[in-house]
């Protein structure tokens, strides 16, 4: 499955996505997920790319789009912050490398959040990492641990723009903070390979 396939599955599930279970549709984008991750020709343009910085995120579709299809350049050692996703259905999965995947739940609410891991998960290229509104499959950070660059792919079913990380403050808590979505690049989908991919 080449990107213009994959975009093209995303947008036909989320208008379709009133009329399906949050099931039916990471059951869609797992599968475009995996055939788009699993592809030879998609992992060669991930190991031929040169990430702006430890940490690139490039915009596969277009910033009008309601959904996004984003994809993420991991140096050695670079992990995000605990984050959520703005209460989007989605799906992550690797093209090259594998990442850690260490998804929290929230056991109180206040001022101060007191989280506990619920999870840990390899992504890889074909394995799939839902995200789900409930507290223990939103909330997550993600690490690559490897010598080597990883990158991953994440599919949002509604766009997201702002979201909240969480910092850690005295006592073991965590604060969250509300921070804006970015990209380093936007439409860089047309400069990946299109047409029938191996």
């Amino acid at each position: 499955m080449d990107v213009t396939a994959l975009i093209e599955t995303v947008s036909r599930t989320k208008s379709q996505a009133g009329e399906l279970t949050p099931q039916q549709i990471i059951d869609r984008l797992s599968h475009a997920l995996t055939e788009f991750t699993t592809s030879a020709r998609n992992q060669d343009f991930a190991a031929a790319y040169q990430p702006s910085g430890n940490y690139t995120r490039l915009l596969l579709n277009s910033p009008d789009d309601p959904y996004q299809v984003v994809l993420v350049f991991w140096a050695p050692g670079m992990g995000s912050p605990i984050h959520d996703h703005a209460d989007t259905i989605g799906a992550v999965s690797a093209l090259a490398g594998e990442t850690k995947e260490i998804k929290y739940g929230v056991r109180t609410v206040g001022e101060a959040v007191e989280l506990t891991e619920v999870s840990k998960f390899t992504i890889a290229p074909g394995r799939i990492a839902p995200i789900l509104p409930e507290n223990d499959q939103q909330l997550h950070l993600m690490v690559n641990e490897a010598p080597h660059w990883a990158a991953t792919v994440h599919v949002y079913l509604t766009a997201i723009h702002r979201y909240r990380q969480y910092e850690a403050v005295p006592g073991g808590a965590f604060r969250t903070a509300e921070t804006s979505l970015w990209f380093d690049e936007y439409a860089v989908g047309r400069t990946m390979p299109t047409g029938a991919s191996s």
